[in-house]
C-alpha cells in the first residue's frame, strides 16, 4: 500500500513540474506574441510606404495588417485564459490560494493592438493621403 502512495506522490510531482514548464512556456508566447504582430505590421507598413504601389494594393495591404491586429488581439485574451487556468492548477498542487485573473499586460496589448488596427484601417481608405511615396506610372498605367 505504501508503494502505491509513494506511486501517487511522484506522479502529481512530475505533473507539477510538467504544469509549471507548460506556463513558463505559455508566458514566453505571451510575451514574443506582440513582438511578432508588430513586426509584420511594420513591415507591411513599410511595404505601403516605401514601394510603388497602387493604392487598391496598399489599401489590401493595410486591411490585412489591420485584421491581422485585431485577430492577434483574440489570441491574445485566449493564451491569457489558457495560462489563468494553468496556474489555477499550479496552486491547487501548492495548497494555495485561488487567485484571480490580471489581464492588465494583455490588456495594454491589446489596446495598443487595436490602435494600430484603426490605424491602418483609416490609413487603408486614402492610402495616398497618407503615404508620401506616389505610386509609380507603370502601376498606375497597369504595366
Amino acid at each position: 500500500m505504501s508503494d502505491d502512495v509513494a506511486a501517487a506522490t511522484r506522479d502529481q510531482k512530475v505533473i507539477y513540474e510538467q504544469r509549471c514548464e507548460d506556463f513558463r512556456s505559455l508566458n514566453g508566447f505571451l510575451w514574443q506574441s506582440p513582438l511578432i504582430i508588430m513586426s509584420l505590421t511594420g513591415g507591411l507598413w513599410f511595404a505601403v510606404a516605401s514601394f510603388a504601389l497602387s493604392d487598391a494594393a496598399r489599401s489590401m495591404l493595410l486591411v490585412f495588417a489591420g485584421l491581422a491586429n485585431l485577430l492577434m488581439i483574440g489570441a491574445l485574451i485566449r493564451l491569457r485564459w489558457v495560462m489563468q487556468s494553468v496556474l489555477t492548477d499550479i496552486r491547487g498542487y501548492d495548497d494555495k490560494t485561488k487567485v484571480g485573473g490580471n489581464y492588465i499586460i494583455v490588456g495594454v496589448f491589446s489596446l495598443l493592438l487595436l490602435m494600430t488596427a484603426i490605424g491602418s484601417f483609416v490609413a487603408s481608405c486614402n492610402p495616398g493621403a497618407h503615404f508620401t511615396k506616389p505610386a509609380s506610372a507603370d502601376v498606375k498605367a497597369g504595366n
